[in-house]
């Protein structure tokens, strides 16, 4: 039941303090707080310190410590851990725990010599009666004679000599042995002062029975108004600490002046009182955030230093040096030119108290804002008053930039730091992008001071920077590097000029701030830069992909792209089986890359539908290149599938060029098809094959391939190249028609593609028709049944048969003959409308998206494609 009563006790001391009303007040609020709080408290379980983990933890720490070569830290933990073994205590997992938690660094800041100075000094030995003979012997006779205790002692003596001096001697006398009367050392009282203090107390006075009215002095007046500017309890004032409000006691007045005249004076101080009351009750409310306790500390510094200036005007009243007028009206003058700065801090308290806990640094933003309004109105004391608290308060804010920045760590549980852990096992590819992300609200807006938000990028990357390195292991770099940090000060930033600097502060600040960055920026940004560009092998790696995706070296390109053909030409279920092709790829490749390179390709293919007479069909094939985690993170997975249509776009314009070469229509007797359309579509088709090859390779990918490369050589960090690399990948892919903004105009290009796969497949088969007398079809046809025949029976086939047989065939070889000028006719006039239609279609397209600014070579490409079609008369 105790136990019960001292919880509800606590529990209502709790809600009063955070409702600040008494359950009087509001009885049905109190009530529904306290069965809210009751529930909460009751239902809270704390479970035990887990002993099993914390005796985990120091093995942990011993083998870190052995393994760090710090045997002599190891043994002096063990030692000390085997001294408490024979210790019995509930709460010992609890006592090491909190240790534990407590521990900052014990590799770097232990150092073991330091325990010396714990130990107890050695007790001295005890003194024996050998020692004490030896240094005072007896040496003296008379100890061995009896004594007399008969004879008075010296004490009575004394005795007598002092009765008898008091009997001759004034109380103030003092005798041979400096024996003072106990009282001569008491003062008598001043009767007067006694009566000016009682007559000082003017709220012990009675009030006049007409008009209920003390009458006070000015000076009275005057220190009741300092007592109340300096937050001291008075009579002259009545202060509310529930409403922050002081108001003046209407039963004092000043018998010498009028009475609406003394209440303006003294409104006016109960007006600065009133703010100053409500920031000192704020600064009595504490707080866990070290930044907010890092402003409540300097604004109990500058309420310290007003406090003083207080003093000082009460001493001068107090204790005049000279011949001092007592003024309400001049003490209002002073108190108001005294209190304009600490006025204004307290404004930006009301104004940001609500915010706090949402915005725990919304007091920087404010303080940084007065700071700039000051200087624009030519404040100069506030400007400076301003100024200091702000880079107070500043650097506690710096410290997890600090942290961030130089360890490439984040203080645990920190909501008020920008930067968090997103995911802490990501993958080290994607350590850069996923690993870390920048802290946002609900707004989108990033969760820091907005005067910090142009240096938060390099804040950011400058920790990634760091842990990149830690994971590379090549991170060497001391905290306290050989650039030193700067200071962020009011003298070090505005200087130390009497007068207010001319250049604005936001100005002024952004400078120092971008030094103060840059002192620890450039340090891990450029050691990682030099590894990404010399032990990384970044541009090396771009060529290569530019090599095997982009066609760069045409020749080789070319060479793989054919050997592929020919097994798809030869009709081969398995032309593109993955393990061949990989081969294959190895030994084309090799000639212009290292064999380590060429080792990290792979071949892949996947099931797709049945696409005849399509280019459609090589998207099937697909080549990945390995990269170290490093580069990764700046040629980003989501790259390389764009890389992967470059690549399928270009080997579909090789492979319409490859069929096309092959085309040789002859005119002869035994052609089939009309050679003058044969050789319109050929040239029309070959031309627009060589002209959209050309645009890719030396307009889309040689120019933007180039500025890449250049702007990736002034790259400071991974972010800006991997931004880069993406923009490059993003231009490539508009420039070459394969974005999703121009899918139709891909989608009517490869449809060009597959009528010219039609047409050489077309004039082809026609062509090797007419070198035989007989369709593919027929021939085959006529073999097949000749064979069953045959096998069919032993006779003998005879000549009236095999004439039969030959007539047959002969009219089988007309009929066919005949259908088949018509087919391959048909088929051509039908390629000759298609492209009639897809190209005006495809041009009108380029210039519309050229217009509107998107890419000036669009409409080049659209004058070279429509080009040929109006020099042509056929």
């Amino acid at each position: 039941m105790a136990q019960n009563a001292k919880i509800a006790a606590l529990t209502d001391e709790l809600i009063q303090s955070i409702l600040n009303f008494s359950p009087e007040r509001n009885k049905h609020a109190y009530k529904h707080a306290k069965e809210i709080a009751s529930r909460s408290l009751r239902g809270h379980q704390y479970a035990r310190t887990n002993q099993f983990e914390v005796k985990a933890s120091f093995s942990g720490l011993d083998e870190k410590f052995r393994i760090r070569s710090r045997d002599d830290l190891a043994d002096a933990l063990q030692l000390r851990l085997q001294k408490l073994e024979s210790l019995t205590s509930n709460f010992k997992a609890e006592f090491l725990d909190l240790l534990l938690k407590l521990a900052d660094r014990p590799l770097e800041n232990t150092q073991v010599e330091a325990l010396d100075l714990l130990r107890q000094p050695s007790p001295p030995p005890p003194l024996t009666w050998a020692e004490m003979l030896q240094e005072d012997p007896y040496s003296d006779d008379d100890i061995w004679k009896d004594v007399d205790y008969a004879v008075e002692s010296s004490g009575d003596e004394r005795t007598q000599k002092l009765r008898a001096k008091a009997k001759s001697s004034p109380p103030t006398s003092v005798d041979g042995d400096d024996t003072h009367d106990p009282e001569s050392c008491v003062a008598t009282a001043n009767v007067d002062l006694v009566q000016e203090l009682e007559t000082a107390q003017f709220w012990n006075d009675v009030a006049d029975e007409d008009s209920a009215k003390v009458g006070i002095t000015e000076l009275q007046a005057v220190r009741e108004t300092l007592f109340m500017l300096a937050g001291l309890r008075t009579s002259l004032y009545q202060t509310d600490q529930q409403q922050y409000h002081i108001r003046i006691v209407s039963k004092y007045v000043l018998g010498h002046a009028m009475q609406g005249t003394v209440d303006h004076l003294l409104g006016r101080f109960t007006s600065i009182g009133k703010d100053i009351y409500r920031l000192r009750q704020w600064t009595k409310k504490g707080s866990t955030l070290s930044l907010i306790q890092t402003f409540e500390a300097a604004v109990q510094k500058r309420l310290f230093h007003y406090d003083q200036s207080l003093a000082n005007l009460q001493q001068r009243y107090l204790i005049p040096g000279a011949s001092t007028s007592v003024s309400l009206l001049e003490l209002l003058n002073e108190v108001e030119s005294l209190s304009v700065p600490i006025l204004r801090l307290a404004q930006v308290v009301t104004d940001i108290e609500p915010q706090l806990l949402v915005n725990p640094f919304s007091h920087l933003e404010a303080l940084f804002d007065q700071t700039t309004l000051s200087q624009m109105t030519l404040e100069k004391e506030v400007f400076e008053y301003m100024s200091e608290i702000f880079f107070d308060c500043l650097q506690t804010y710096l410290k997890p930039i600090r942290k961030w920045m130089e360890e490439g760590e984040l203080v645990t549980d920190d909501e008020t730091f920008f930067v968090f852990a997103n995911d802490s096992h990501s993958e080290a590819s994607s350590l850069w992008h996923d690993r870390y992300v920048l802290r946002h609200d609900g707004q989108n807006n990033l969760r820091s001071p907005t005067f910090l938000h142009p240096a938060a990028t390099k804040i950011f990357n400058t920790g990634k920077s760091v842990i990149f390195l830690k994971e590379l292991g090549i991170y060497n770099i001391s905290p306290n590097g050989p650039v030193d940090e700067p200071r962020l000060g009011h003298e070090t930033v505005c200087g130390t000029s009497s007068e207010i600097p001319l250049c604005a502060f936001p100005e002024l600040f952004q400078a120092a701030f971008s030094t103060w960055i840059r002192s620890k920026y450039s340090v891990a940004s450029t050691v990682l830069r030099r590894h990404i560009f010399e032990t990384g092998g970044l541009m090396r790696t771009l060529t290569i992909f530019e090599t095997l995706y982009l066609g760069k070296n045409g020749a080789v390109f070319e060479g793989f792209a054919n050997v592929m053909f020919e097994r798809i030409d030869t009709g081969r279920r398995g032309w593109n089986d993955r393990y061949v092709l990989t081969e294959l790829a190895h030994g084309v490749f090799c000639n212009v890359m290292a064999v380590m390179d060429t080792e990290k390709i792979v071949v892949r293919s996947v099931k797709t539908k049945s696409h005849e007479n399509s280019v459609k069909e090589l998207a099937a094939v697909s080549i990945d290149y390995a990269i170290p985690w490093s580069l990764q993170n700046i040629i980003q997975r989501s790259s390389i599938p764009i890389y992967q249509q470059l690549y399928t776009f270009l080997l579909q314009l090789y492979r319409v060029k490859y069929q096309l070469q092959r085309v040789r229509p002859r005119r002869t007797h035994q052609t089939k098809h009309p050679i003058n359309l044969t050789y319109k579509l050929q040239h029309r088709l070959t031309w627009f094959t060589d002209m959209l090859r050309s645009y890719l390779t030396e307009n889309v990918i040689y120019f933007t391939a180039r500025d890449m490369q250049t702007a990736m050589k002034k790259a400071q960090d991974i972010d800006e190249m991997s931004q880069i690399h993406t923009k490059y990948v993003a231009k490539l892919q508009e420039r070459a028609m394969l974005s999703k903004d121009l899918k139709p105009i891909h989608k009517a290009i490869v449809e060009i593609l597959d009528l010219s796969v039609l047409f050489a497949e077309t004039v082809g088969a026609s062509q090797s028709d007419s070198d035989t007398g007989l369709p593919g079809q027929s021939r085959i046809g006529l073999r097949r049944k000749n064979h069953a025949r045959l096998s069919d029976g032993d006779e003998e086939l005879s000549d009236d048969d095999v004439h039969d047989e030959s007539d047959e065939a002969e009219a089988t070889r007309a009929a066919t003959k005949e259908k088949g000028q018509r087919s391959v006719k048909g088929t051509l006039q039908k390629i000759d409308e298609g492209f009639a239609r897809l190209l005006p279609f495809t041009t009108a397209g380029l210039r519309s998206v050229g217009r509107v600014g998107a890419e000036p070579m669009w409409e080049q490409l659209a004058e070279r494609l429509e080009w040929e079609g109006r020099k042509d008369g056929i």
